[in-house]
């Protein structure tokens, strides 16, 4: 099975850090840096996510394969909250989309395995939504900490180099990341 990289349709609507509780958290009482956190926030959400491989804020995406393996498609963007439609394409790239009771959607694994038999298709493609809700409340307490320490250490030091090393991420970071790291296959 060849998959190409995942495709995201539908951007998050929120962050999982809102204006508000980033600036009690960094004590900042003036609105005149409000664009710098906003900006921040979408920082530490970007790190946090690239680091543990996970997205965490309510996403669409799509994926596109080749050919259905047997044991069906491993999502590649996690977690899944649901999948939306399932698609096979004809060797002219039109589309036709598989009833709901011909595929099942595993959350524990995040597959999607076929129940039909594999239509003579050209190319598959998969419409998801990824990560743990609508709402910052839903992503993970620990990863949530883990943004707030993030912005703030970035709103302090706002340039890379501190007394000569690069500053990668403020200690206690990684701690509140590693249970949720989504480790990578070579």
């Amino acid at each position: 099975m060849r998959m190409t990289k995942p495709i995201l349709i539908t951007p998050p609507a929120a962050e999982p850090v809102t204006l508000a509780e980033a600036k009690a958290h960094l004590r900042l009482e003036i609105d005149a840096d409000d664009g710098l956190v906003a900006a921040l926030i979408a920082a530490a959400r970007s790190a946090v996510e690239n680091e543990t491989r996970r997205v965490l804020m309510a996403q669409t995406w799509r994926t596109a394969f080749s050919d259905w393996p047997e044991a069906g498609v491993a999502l590649p963007v996690v977690p899944v909250l649901s999948v939306e439609a399932v698609r096979w394409l004809d060797d002219d790239g039109a589309a036709t989309v598989l009833d709901e009771e011909d595929w099942l959607f595993d959350p524990g694994e995040e597959r999607v395995r076929l129940l039909a038999a594999e239509p003579d298709a050209a190319s598959f493609e998969i419409d998801f939504i990824a990560g743990y809700g609508e709402t910052g409340g839903a992503a993970p307490a620990p990863l949530r900490q883990a943004i707030l320490m993030l912005l703030a250490h970035w709103y302090e030091h706002r340039s890379a180099a501190i007394s000569g090393a690069l500053e990668v991420v403020p200690t206690g970071v990684r701690a509140l990341i590693a249970p949720y790291r989504r480790m990578a296959l070579a």
